[in-house]
């Protein structure tokens, strides 16, 4: 999907296995903070799955957009800050 085709509602934390999870993946990709090079959760590849990946990924993002903590939970804070 397009970066404007996101819509966020859940808080997303590493173990969790769930669509938006994909969506946070796609994004994340979409917008420079790379879950993964290659294989799962690299663009083009993204998953449900809420891995370490994600959360590396997730932790760059929130410290460029000053997010503290920088903990890789997607929460209230962090969806407010989703820019399409």
């Amino acid at each position: 999907p397009r970066a404007s085709e996101f819509t966020f509602t859940k808080d997303l934390k590493l173990g969790m296995k769930d669509k938006e999870v994909k969506m946070l993946q796609q994004y994340l990709n979409q917008k420079g903070f790379t879950v993964s090079l290659s294989g799962p959760g690299s663009f083009g590849n993204e998953t449900e799955v809420f891995g370490k990946a994600t959360r590396a990924a997730l932790i760059k993002f929130q410290k460029a957009n000053k997010i503290t903590p920088a903990a890789g939970y997607f929460g209230p804070m962090s969806r407010g800050v989703v820019v399409f």
